[in-house]
């Protein structure tokens, strides 16, 4: 596994051509090799949406040219900003093989572009194609499901109940088709499914063969998510077949010299049950539940030696009330005022969670 760090850009520049330019010189002029760059920012609706991505992307081709990194839009209005940008930065010498939607890097790793489908379908549909489009990436390099390691699903309004169903259910129902074409005997990878305003489905993941070692890590805090019981899923009442979320709390993957615990979406939630507090509560107890996944403590019980509080490489805080934002950076920023945190306004797959947390870590021995 090739070492990467992640840089954060924001910008106030109303105009979305000239902020997506200040954005991606400022990435360009940084320097390094910049795998992949995820603009955030605000969409009217699916037309406004496109439009808005295919802005990024075409900025980014001009500025970086046929080499330059795989670009993403996503629909969540950044916190202090009128948008935002997430890049993934390679840290050595590696050999690299570009791709339209992913890049192959020393043959063992893929990280994907935005995976998105016809955004006209229901949410279900596209789950599906953007799954088959994964399948089809992993097939042609010659991986397999099981070495996805990581995964960021956004989800358009991922709690409206639309005719089909609510949409993070339909997601979930997908993923589970796809990942029931093979076993998952080490676990699933690690992962966010997170609301966006539009977008309708669309994924990016991170993908490791033959690593040396790659362990699922569990929360001793929390029920896994792929086992929560049926009372947690909402649908509609005649679907009888609610599939759970398939992800792992996090997942440390170690090679070469190099490690990283990816950290799943994490929110306020003991057992399989949501905390019911403010929103400064709900910050401190999500905190709490990732300092105790990746804490020296429960890694050892996962065979990993590590000292008891690794160092956090980027931290993504999802806000669902927009007013709720002050309180929860303010929290983020008296605890934890040197890491890289990303504050965006999402909505969260539970109507009563505030707030989420996801990020990677490095262990330090």
């Amino acid at each position: 596994m090739t070492r990467k760090y992640y840089r954060i850009y924001r910008t106030c520049e109303a105009d979305l051509d000239r902020a997506a330019a200040e954005l991606a010189d400022r990435a360009a002029a940084d320097g390094g090799t910049i795998l992949r760059i995820v603009f955030f920012g605000y969409a009217t609706d699916n037309d406004d949406h496109i439009a808005r991505r295919d802005t990024a992307r075409r900025i980014c081709a001009e500025r970086f040219g046929a080499e330059g990194p795989l670009v993403g839009f996503i629909a969540q209005k950044p916190l202090r900003s009128s948008l935002a940008a997430e890049a993934t930065v390679l840290a050595e010498p590696s050999k690299i093989v570009r791709h339209e939607d992913y890049t192959v890097i020393d043959g063992r790793e893929i990280v994907s572009g935005e995976l998105q489908a016809d955004l006209t379908l229901d949410i279900g549909r596209q789950a599906d194609a953007v799954f088959r489009r994964m399948a089809e990436i992993l097939a042609a390099e010659g991986f397999a499901a099981t070495d996805i390691a990581r995964q960021w699903n956004y989800i358009e309004r991922i709690t409206r109940m639309a005719p089909e169903g609510q949409h993070y259910q339909m997601f979930n129902d997908a993923r589970s088709r796809f990942y029931d074409r093979c076993e998952w005997p080490d676990g699933y990878p690690a992962a966010t499914g997170i609301g966006a305003r539009t977008g309708g489905a669309s994924v990016m993941f991170d993908a490791v063969r033959e690593a040396e070692t790659d362990i699922p890590i569990d929360n001793p805090l929390q029920v896994a998510a792929h086992a929560y019981s049926q009372k947690m899923l909402i649908d509609r009442p005649e679907n009888r077949g609610k599939t759970t979320p398939k992800f792992e709390r996090a997942r440390y993957i170690a090679d070469r010299g190099e490690a990283a615990i990816y950290i799943s979406g994490t929110a306020a939630i003991r057992g399989e049950e949501s905390c019911l507090s403010d929103i400064a509560e709900q910050t401190a107890l999500t905190m709490d539940n990732i300092e105790t996944l990746v804490g020296g403590e429960n890694l050892a019980r996962h065979g990993v030696a590590a000292s008891d509080k690794p160092d956090y490489a980027l931290l993504r805080v999802y806000i669902k009330r927009e007013g709720d934002a002050e309180e929860a950076e303010r929290w983020m920023k008296e605890n934890y005022p040197r890491t890289p945190t990303l504050y965006l306004s999402a909505d969260i797959c539970r109507e009563e969670l505030l707030v989420e947390i996801e990020g990677i870590a490095r262990p330090k021995k």
